[in-house]
C-alpha cells in the first residue's frame, strides 16, 4: 500500500482534532484553578497522543511500519521539538495576553500555527516515511 498523496489536508484535520482535545483540556484544567503551564503539559500529552493514533491509520497509511513503541517514540520526539517552539510562542503571548483561560487558549493557537509546518515535515520524513518502491 503506499501513503496518500494528500498528506497535508489530512495532517490539518487530524491537528485541528487534536487542537480541540488540547484547547478544551487547557481550558477545563485552567477553569478548575490549574496553572497556565503544567496544564498546557497535560493538555499537549493527551493530544500528542491522540493525534499520533489518527496520523499513523489516517494521515500516512501506508507508510513504512516499524514497532509500534518505536514509532510512538518517535512520533514524541518530533512533536517534543515542535512544543518547543508551540511553548515559547505560548509563553510569550501569556506575558502580553495574562494568564486567564481564554487567553491561554488563544496562546496556544499561536503556538499551534508557528509548529505547524515544522511538525508536519518531521513527521513525514522522520517518523512515517514512504515505503520504498521495489526495484525490478
Amino acid at each position: 500500500m503506499t501513503r496518500p498523496a494528500n498528506t497535508f489536508p489530512r495532517f490539518l484535520a487530524v491537528g485541528s482534532v487534536g487542537f480541540v482535545i488540547d484547547a478544551g483540556l487547557l481550558w477545563a484544567l485552567m477553569t478548575l484553578g490549574g496553572d497556565p503551564y503544567l496544564s498546557r503539559g497535560l493538555s499537549f500529552g493527551m493530544a500528542m497522543s491522540v493525534t499520533w493514533a489518527l496520523n499513523r491509520r489516517w494521515t500516512f497509511r501506508g507508510a513504512r511500519r516499524t514497532a509500534m513503541h518505536r514509532e510512538y517514540a518517535a512520533y514524541a520526539l518530533v512533536q517534543g521539538l515542535g512544543i518547543a517552539n508551540n511553548f515559547a510562542v505560548y509563553a510569550l503571548m501569556l506575558m502580553i495576553l495574562g494568564t486567564g483561560p481564554g487567553m491561554a487558549v488563544l496562546a496556544l493557537a499561536c503556538g499551534s500555527g508557528v509548529a505547524l509546518a515544522a511538525n508536519y515535515l518531521g513527521l513525514k520524513h522522520a517518523v512515517f516515511r514512504p515505503v520504498a518502491p521495489h526495484r525490478t
